[in-house]
């Protein structure tokens, strides 16, 4: 069954390339603070969080091509070591993200908890085991399970219940808030050791994959990320029956499962497996004092830090882009 779909990963790398970025990416913070935003600071700055979460991933494709020398320095131990560390706060993200989602339904909090460490627990063996193959297939696996339900969410709520603006508001006056959590999220490719691991793996691998335009990829990543996010942006509104929770909790539950193996397997990429497997183990345990932040409250907390990360992290690589180039010259 695994050397089936590595055969068809082979045979056309850059869909799988393009819908694992695209589910890495996705993250349940896509459905659920959408609406937050929406809710809270109204319908405008909600879209515009929209849009730059759409446009997060082609940005990074670009400049990946534009300004390779990020590489270089993304390689180096501290830049290494310092996003692994962020990748413990998404693997919190996402942990957070499942128990909340099934918190409203019949399985409730506890049965949400119990769900998510063993959904946790299952990931980091397949990817101890597997490897990056492994979780390129089970992102392509997740991000087509999100189309499907996420269709079927939005278009029968819709159906059922309609089209309405109630409780909301434009949120004109909020529009800077908006500009600014989208802003927040333009540097969040860049803390994905998993992205670069994959351009690594598409110039270099040991299972014969051909190499494609990784930044077409990542294009062709965000506009399917971005065609997910039409429809959840729709949810905000209409009402989600209760008959629909399971489908919605099954859903948030989905996305954050194809960010969080993304994150447990970029410990593994960053530390070798031992020691990954130790880091993975780390999170895992200590998720439950993070745990009632809530998803807004963690994705907060890492976004606002990270900001001043990577724009560090970009100017060192155009100062060794402009040194050489005066070397050169």
């Amino acid at each position: 069954m695994f050397s089936e779909l590595k055969t068809k990963v082979r045979q056309n790398p850059q869909l799988y390339y393009s819908l694992s970025i695209a589910a890495s990416w996705a993250g349940a913070g896509s459905l659920m603070n959408s609406t937050t935003l929406a809710n809270t600071l109204g319908v405008l700055p909600s879209l515009i969080w929209c849009i730059f979460n759409t446009l997060a991933c082609i940005v990074f494709g670009v400049i990946i091509w534009k300004l390779p020398t990020v590489r270089e320095v993304m390689r180096t131990r501290l830049c290494r070591i310092i996003l692994a560390a962020f990748s413990i706060f998404q693997i919190w993200l996402c942990m957070t993200a499942i128990q909340e989602a099934w918190a409203g339904t019949p399985v409730g909090e506890l049965g949400g908890r119990i769900l998510t460490y063993a959904v946790t627990v299952i990931f980091i063996v397949a990817l101890y085991r597997r490897g990056i193959l492994a979780n390129i297939i089970t992102d392509n696996g997740g991000m087509y399970l999100i189309y499907a339900l996420v269709l079927v969410l939005s278009g029968v709520s819709l159906a059922k219940t309609g089209f309405s603006f109630d409780g909301l508001s434009l949120g004109v006056e909020n529009v800077p808030q908006g500009l600014y959590k989208g802003f927040l999220l333009l540097p969040g490719p860049f803390t994905y050791p998993y992205f670069f691991k994959l351009i690594d793996y598409n110039e270099q691998n040991d299972e014969s994959v051909r190499e494609v335009n990784i930044t077409n990829a990542f294009i062709f990543g965000g506009l399917g990320f971005g065609l997910y996010l039409i429809f959840a942006f729709s949810l905000i509104f209409t009402t989600v029956s209760p008959a629909l929770n399971i489908c919605k909790a099954v859903l948030l539950s989905v996305l954050a499962i194809s960010s969080l193996s993304s994150f447990v397997y970029s410990e593994f990429a960053v530390f070798g497996k031992n020691v990954g497997l130790g880091i993975n183990l780390f999170a895992l345990v200590f998720w439950q004092f993070v745990a009632p932040l809530g998803v807004m409250g963690v994705w907060t907390l890492m976004a606002e830090s990270r900001v001043w990360l990577i724009v560090g992290m970009l100017v060192w690589a155009l100062g060794l882009r402009l040194s050489r180039k005066r070397v050169s010259a």
